[in-house]
């Protein structure tokens, strides 16, 4: 990877964005959008109602000829997004379920993928709560970018967030099936092999059917991110993996025993794995990454359920030792 050319290319995309944002008065996400759908029509700037001004349509145009992204590899763009990303986080004071998941959680996410699946097989990956995108294609441009034959699809319901998702895949090149739906309505979706999602926590504002839902309150509002969870499950394939980034302290309430209740109804749990501490700015904030497989032929529950806590990645040396212990693990549960 290039860091200069990432560096530029970020400026570029920064830049922009602000002069769209100051030109007409929008928030720093819409104003992204619109440069991105800006650099993906060949630098052409979109005018509207004479909107952006002539002086800033001229430096616009300036800066998205400074730059081409077909020069650039798949790796570079995406830090540069992952570095916009931040910046709309800061600017925008994104609300924390509508911020993109960094790129160390889908890292780590991508190395238990990769023990559990043959990432060059053909294979259906969702996100039911895609949001930005930014996990399914890190996930893409860490395992899959070679495999001509995974499908990504991810579901929204804020139609922002699914047009943000939507720029960044064009610009990335990434091909993707995103729906702007409530992901907890019946979906239009064919079988899923490998189910992820960094879960948006709260209560689901419409209540649900018992019915419909086996991890419904019996009173008032549900929990979105157990019913996204049993949501899920609905649409993965028999013996199918399904990796869910939640909030650590979610393991630790009362109301998590009628989730894993659940859970051990249609699947079995494989492991919970604490992410580094450092990472976040308290305990309270932590994640953590839930591991399950449902049912189906050939699957089993493991005698010994991993739970552990990932260290450090900059310590290159204790990291892979960890990486080891989880294969050495893996290998004895015979999974």
């Amino acid at each position: 990877m290039d860091t200069s050319k990432v560096e530029k290319f970020y400026t570029v995309l920064l830049e922009s964005t602000r002069n769209i944002k100051e030109d007409l008065d929008s928030t720093f996400v819409e104003a992204f959008i619109e440069t991105g759908e800006n650099i993906l029509d060949n630098g052409k700037v979109h005018v509207e109602d004479g909107l952006p001004h002539p002086e800033t349509r001229d430096k616009l145009i300036a800066l998205y000829n400074s730059v081409s992204i077909e020069e650039l590899s798949l790796e570079e763009k995406k830090k540069a997004i992952q570095m916009m990303l931040i910046s709309i986080v800061k600017e925008d004071q994104l609300q924390v379920n509508h911020q993109p998941t960094p790129d160390g959680i889908g890292v780590i996410l991508s190395y238990f993928i990769d023990l559990f699946f043959e990432t060059d097989e053909p294979l259906h990956l969702a996100d039911l709560s895609v949001g930005s995108g930014n996990l399914l294609y890190t996930l893409f441009t860490t395992l899959f970018s070679e495999n001509k034959e995974v499908k990504l699809t991810g579901v929204d319901n804020d139609e922002l967030l699914i047009s943000l998702a939507s720029t960044i895949s064009a610009i990335l090149h990434i091909p993707v099936h995103l729906m702007h739906q409530d992901a907890l309505q019946p979906l239009l979706l064919d079988p899923v092999d490998l189910m992820i999602s960094d879960l948006p926590v709260g209560f689901y504002p419409i209540d649900v059917k018992k019915d419909d839902f086996k991890t419904r309150f019996e009173e008032g509002h549900s929990y979105s991110h157990y019913l996204l969870i049993e949501q899920g499950m609905k649409y993965l394939k028999e013996s199918g993996y399904a990796f869910y980034i939640l909030p650590t302290n979610v393991f630790e309430t009362e109301e998590v025993k009628s989730l894993l209740k659940y859970v051990h109804s249609v699947g079995h749990v494989q492991a919970i794995i604490h992410m580094p501490l450092e990472w976040f700015s308290s305990v309270k904030s932590r994640k953590s990454l839930f591991i399950i497989q449902k049912k189906g032929e050939g699957s089993k529950q493991v005698s010994e359920v991993l739970v552990s806590d990932v260290p450090n990645i900059k310590d290159q040396k204790t990291f892979n030792e960890f990486i080891l212990s989880i294969k050495k693990w893996k290998k004895e549960q015979q999974i």
